[in-house]
């Protein structure tokens, strides 16, 4: 939220204005807009959800999976930061910041490289964000790194997504997944299953390179 009213003051423009003249049209993003509403522009691929099953009380044994389409996840961005997009521009996203299109050598190399490797340890109190940064998952500057994969991966109101991109390859792959009843346990919680479908169509795509499994939980 400070982030994003320091750009605005910086730049002199609203967020979205300076993120449409900076971001959106120069990597040709047609389908992509901010929005401080729900409201968005059809056809909507709808998203159903059990997260708030513990808040509300809801005994694990009464059915309960509620549409979440229209939640308004403004709250978690600052303002016009939170941006309506579809599968193609996610695509060009995923290539324009895996290849750095828009930023320098050196700030590419920030964003992408292996810096925090081995850095972190699991914390309880934040769970399950917190751990060490392994070479299956670990952070550059505002992208995930997987193996050789540059990547982001939302999961919010029973809707889950993966951009990614293999720079040696020059290799994009978008998934974008909503998930059934079942897919949640008795207290609403789930797993991001548009990152499973990534990996193995990673797979796929680059046998030498594929973005490496994530361990089973025992």
């Amino acid at each position: 939220m400070i982030l994003g009213e320091i750009l605005s003051k910086i730049g002199g423009k609203p967020l979205d204005a300076l993120l449409r003249e900076k971001v959106l049209v120069p990597m040709g993003l047609k389908n992509t807009a901010a929005s401080q509403t729900s409201e968005m522009p059809s056809p909507i691929l709808h998203a159903f959800d059990s997260e708030r099953r513990a808040a509300l009380k809801i005994p694990s044994d009464v059915a309960f999976y509620e549409e979440s389409t229209f939640w308004n996840s403004q709250w978690g961005t600052p303002m016009g930061a939170n941006q309506t997009t579809n599968i193609d521009d996610m695509i060009t996203t995923a290539v324009k910041v895996g290849t750095g299109a828009l930023v320098s050598k050196s700030s590419y190399e920030a964003m992408t490289g292996t810096h925090l490797l081995g850095f972190g340890k699991k914390q309880d109190n934040c769970a399950p964000s917190c751990g060490t940064q392994t070479n299956v998952y670990n952070y550059g500057l505002g992208v995930v790194r997987s193996g050789s994969w540059l990547l982001q991966n939302p999961l919010l109101g029973g809707l889950g997504a993966v951009e990614a991109y293999l720079p040696s390859k020059k290799i994009a792959i978008t998934v974008a997944v909503t998930v059934t009843q079942e897919a949640f346990d008795a207290q609403g919680n789930y797993s991001n299953s548009s990152d499973t479908l990534f990996r193995s169509i990673g797979a796929y795509m680059a046998p030498d390179d594929a973005p490496p499994s994530v361990p089973t939980k025992k």
